[in-house]
């Protein structure tokens, strides 16, 4: 069964959701949204889309649309996504998810009550390489986990002639923590189990102008620990204001280190004793649900293949991020905040 996909948001979701529910033959994209007068016709006109609208509710109470894929900026998430839910339709919510823990809840809880599937698009999780990570820490090739390391380095909120508005919305999920730095959280989370408690630094190095009269200018900076309850020790380091870019994930147990540079652009081993690290590549299985893709493109095709195999039988994989892996990141961003503003170490349990 063809899944009818209704677009919310048409900056991101133009450049990012459309040519992914395009490529995908599962879907149909039946209908766009866009609050700027004239964007949604350009853009339906431009893919052949038969209906397009500026008014978000038109869309989501629509009855030819059993999809609605959530482009917006993140103020508008929580309750487009809650909109959704209560027309009976499915929900996928671009990352950053929800500003704040209590709306999360809110759409954990309406997804489980009205039967829909809900779910936040950790699509890093899927990257061919990515997945190959995962497959090697469950067969213990590095041994027992005991640090990682994550780096996110970027110049592109340094550069004068780009413009990421809702980014430095504070108080409705903006930042680079919230916007980035969440898809590091949900792998960590997937991989490693629950975080026990935070520490956390957060800055704005940018001079932010424009702000609504009470907005906070959100984070663009940050160090962060994660102490899970494992006793793994998490370290995270960002800036999208510094002129060398570094995107890097460094996993070291007890035999041997994992290094990921870009977003699952690459992977390389090194054994305990080893001097040089290996590159090590994912074999044809994980690229034939991709398309033949790498990267990120290649993680948004398997994550819509797994979520038309969760519509078709109604059977959500464990590993899916739903709602719920939504709701838990989300929390680990509250606790992260909390860290920062009070200056001291934050137990999650302290967060609703």
């Amino acid at each position: 069964m063809t899944i009818r996909v209704g677009l919310l948001g048409l900056n991101y979701g133009a450049r990012v959701h459309l040519p992914a529910y395009g490529a995908n033959p599962k879907y149909e994209v039946v209908a766009v949204c866009a609050r700027t007068p004239g964007r949604a016709q350009d853009v339906a006109r431009e893919n052949h889309i038969a209906t397009f609208y500026s008014d978000a509710r038109r869309l989501i109470t629509a009855a030819d649309v059993d999809l609605v894929s959530i482009a917006t900026p993140p103020r508008t998430h929580a309750g487009f996504a809650a909109a959704a839910l209560a027309a009976g339709k499915h929900a996928v919510v671009e990352i950053a998810f929800v500003g704040a823990a209590p709306d999360a809840r809110v759409l954990v809880d309406m997804a489980r009550e009205q039967g829909r599937i809900g779910s936040a698009a950790f699509v890093l999780r899927y990257v061919p390489h990515i997945r190959l990570v995962g497959d090697l820490l469950a067969q213990n090739t590095i041994g027992h986990v005991r640090l990682v390391r994550l780096d996110f380095f970027s110049n592109f909120l340094a550069l004068a002639e780009r413009s990421w508005r809702w980014l430095w919305e504070a108080e409705h999920g903006g930042g680079v923590m919230a916007g980035f730095i969440s898809h590091g959280l949900d792998l960590l989370c997937q991989w490693f189990g629950p975080v026990r408690a935070v520490d956390g630094a957060l800055a704005t190095l940018a001079e932010v102008n424009g702000l609504a009269p009470g907005v906070e200018p959100a984070d663009d900076t940050g160090l962060v620990t994660l102490h899970f309850e494992s006793g793994l020790l998490a370290t995270i380091n960002f800036s999208a204001m510094v002129a060398y870019p570094r995107v890097r994930m460094e996993l070291h147990g007890a035999s041997g280190s994992l290094f990921v540079d870009g977003f699952g652009d690459e992977v390389s081993l090194l054994p305990m004793g080893q001097q040089t690290a290996r590159p090590v590549y994912p074999d044809a299985s994980y690229l034939e649900h991709t398309r033949g893709q790498s990267g990120l493109p290649a993680g948004f095709q398997h994550y819509l293949d797994r979520l038309a195999g969760a519509l078709n039988t109604g059977e959500v994989p464990s590993d899916f991020p739903t709602f719920q892996a939504g709701l838990e990141v989300t929390r680990l961003l509250e606790a992260v905040r909390m860290a920062s503003r009070e200056g001291r170490r934050v137990r999650l349990a302290e967060i609703a």
